[in-house]
């Protein structure tokens, strides 16, 4: 389960509390500082309404068009997120208001960025890499003076070092950012380290000190925020139930319990629980023992099964953050590649100008004119001599040309065919050396080929699209039969070539509730891999059956089989598979079914395949009934 404690939501607070101070707009902007407050001040209740104002905070800055402004909300947007559980969301706002900001040369609202992004690093485990996320912020607060963001990210350095067991190290960063946050006022910066400091206390079973922080925060001349209540709740009924005293543990305990619950905090709710269960079944109350062991075991089991959903975006975010790096350090080699030919053009403009000087000189002395026409003549071998190198590296980029443009006929060959075949109907059209029987015949074969074909790349461009919009599912009423008839014409020219037919029972229609765009692909996918290992002049059929919740779609083809090893690797949703040569030596990316498994899993469908060895392979696709 990852580890999103209160401690990285409470830094939110304050980023939020400190937004305007830190990245101050002028008069004209107002309206964006409002509808910016307003949308903090329902983060941490009601996502809707935060969601509301920070839409229209974005429709007055882009009026504005001022980039750090644009920034700004979209840094909101990701904090929001964050609060909301939605953590890839949040790690793509907060990569993209960075661009922004370092486009615009904007250090404070780097860093700003790079704290959000160490915070959701932190909170899955990664603390190695949020600390280096932390570290690089920090050295531009400190460059710049600014104090709030210093002590934030000393206190988000002190959590990483806690998690990562370095409790000497985090206890002197918590005692850094307390000493920061009291001499500047910083009262929920204050309460956060003080929460911190108790944490570590405990850990080293200091239950005096321990005790001393927690109560502080509770009884603190600046009323705590809940989420820092709640923590200090909790702490305390876990401090009492270490020393024995059962009664103030319950008390403390269901006083947190009671605060999480009205923030939604699910992590803390947790906390409490576990905490109480502990208690009832040290008092041998097995009855409430049990009662909050449930409530626990359900938070944690959606916890954990939240992360396991959102963790294959976040690396599939971070995989994209890795690649945008590349780019930048492959942007700043062009750069000083450019910088660096603006040199030497101008140094050799320097010598051409010291040449024209030299000419100039010694044009009026006629005894020294031929050493001048010496020197003129190995200049111009110079000249001649780069002139060389000049055709060379044409010579080189011609040649990356024709890279480039052997790589575009990669990607048109799939359009070859239906092209070709249409010129060779028209030639034979315009010499008019068909009958009408055979045009008939043709023209049924041509229509399929391009009907196919047309399925095949608007799938192509539905899954582009998805991929695009971070794979967002719509779920509608969709028509299987449909589906599967226009996919089956897309590989018709395949299936004409191995001569295999396809078999399709169509006589009842089945409509279940999916992502259309999404279960093309799966569709068009799982009968592509059954034409791929079908044997030459045999079949593939197509049925249908179903259960309580789902509509399942049957593909069987009569090859040679898949063995249980294969298999099972198939159906793990770890890894991307190694593709196999077909029938015919067709060759494959390994991506197909990578596809299909997790456009299931968005689509709340499922995958099953049954197997016999030398004699058929079935795979049923199951996706949920569509309820009128």
């Amino acid at each position: 389960m990852p580890r999103i404690t209160f401690f990285s939501l409470s830094f939110l607070i304050c980023l939020f509390i400190t937004q305007n101070q830190v990245f101050g707009t002028t008069k004209t902007k107002d309206s964006v500082d409002y509808y910016l407050r307003e949308s903090k001040n329902h983060s941490f209740s009601n996502f809707n309404k935060a969601k509301f104002y920070l839409a229209k905070a974005e429709k007055v800055a882009k009026k504005l068009n001022d980039k750090n402004v644009i920034a700004d909300v979209i840094y909101n947007y990701g904090s929001n997120y964050y609060i909301n559980g939605s953590y890839d969301i949040a790690l793509q706002n907060y990569i993209k208001a960075e661009e922004i900001y370092d486009f615009e040369n904007n250090k404070l609202g780097v860093a700003k960025c790079l704290m959000g992004k160490g915070i959701i690093q932190q909170g899955f485990g990664r603390d190695k890499e949020a600390l280096k996320n932390f570290n690089k912020s920090i050295v531009i607060c400190k460059k710049f003076n600014d104090k709030k963001f210093t002590t934030k990210n000393l206190l988000n350095i002190g959590v990483s070092q806690t998690n990562l067991a370095l409790y000497k190290e985090a206890y002197i960063s918590f005692k850094e950012a307390l000493e920061f946050s009291l001499k500047n006022k910083f009262s929920e910066d204050s309460q956060m380290a003080m929460n911190k400091l108790a944490n570590i206390h405990f850990k080293k079973n200091n239950l005096d000190s321990t005790l001393y922080y927690y109560q502080k925060v509770l009884t603190d001349t600046i009323k705590p925020n809940l989420w820092e209540k709640a923590y200090a709740l909790s702490g305390l009924s876990e401090v009492f139930l270490k020393k024995g005293d059962y009664q103030k543990a319950i008390e403390y305990g269901l006083k947190g319990l009671e605060t999480a619950k009205k923030v939604g905090a699910k992590w803390d709710i947790s906390r409490a629980t576990e905490i109480l269960s502990k208690v009832y079944s040290q008092q041998n109350d097995y009855k409430n023992a049990h009662h909050y062991l449930e409530i626990n075991k359900k938070y944690n089991d959606t916890l954990y099964a939240e992360s396991k959903i959102k963790e294959i975006n976040i690396l599939q975010l971070e995989a994209k953050e890795a690649e945008n790096e590349k780019l930048i350090v492959k942007t700043e080699i062009t750069h000083q590649k450019l910088n660096n030919t603006r040199i030497f053009v101008g140094f050799i403009f320097f010598l051409l100008i010291s040449l024209l000087i030299f000419i100039y000189q010694y044009s009026k002395y006629a005894n020294q004119k031929e050493k001048l026409y010496k020197q003129i003549d190995a200049k111009n071998k110079e000249i001649e001599s780069q002139q060389s190198m000049i055709i060379s590296q044409n010579s080189t980029l011609e040649e990356l040309n024709q890279t480039k443009n052997k790589l575009f006929s990669v990607i048109s060959h799939d359009l070859k065919s239906p092209i070709n075949s249409l010129l060779q109907v028209i030639e034979l059209n315009k010499d008019e050396d068909l009958t009408k029987e055979e045009q008939a015949v043709i023209y049924e074969h041509l229509h399929k080929q391009v009907e196919g074909t047309s399925a095949m790349l608007n799938n192509i461009l539905s899954w582009a699209s998805s991929q695009i919009d971070g794979a967002k599912v719509k779920f509608e009423k969709v028509e299987l039969n449909q589906i599967i008839e226009e996919t089956v014409n897309s590989l018709y020219r395949d299936a004409f070539k191995k001569k295999i037919s396809f078999i399709h029972d169509k006589k009842d229609i089945h409509f279940v509730n999916a992502d259309i765009g999404q279960a093309r692909i799966i569709l068009q996918n799982i009968l592509a891999n059954a034409l791929k290992y079908a044997p030459l002049n045999s079949k593939i059929e197509i049925f249908y059956s179903e259960e309580e919740q789902y509509h399942n779609v049957h593909i069987k083809d009569f090859g040679d089989g898949i063995n249980q090893s294969k298999i099972q690797e198939i159906m793990s949703f770890d890894k991307r598979l190694s593709s196999e040569k077909g029938t015919s030596m067709e060759e494959g990316t390994g991506l197909g079914l990578l596809l299909v498994k997790q456009f299931l899993l968005n689509n709340k469908g499922k995958l099953d395949i049954k197997s016999t060895e030398g004699k058929m392979t079935e795979f049923v696709i199951s996706f949920l009934k569509h309820h009128s």
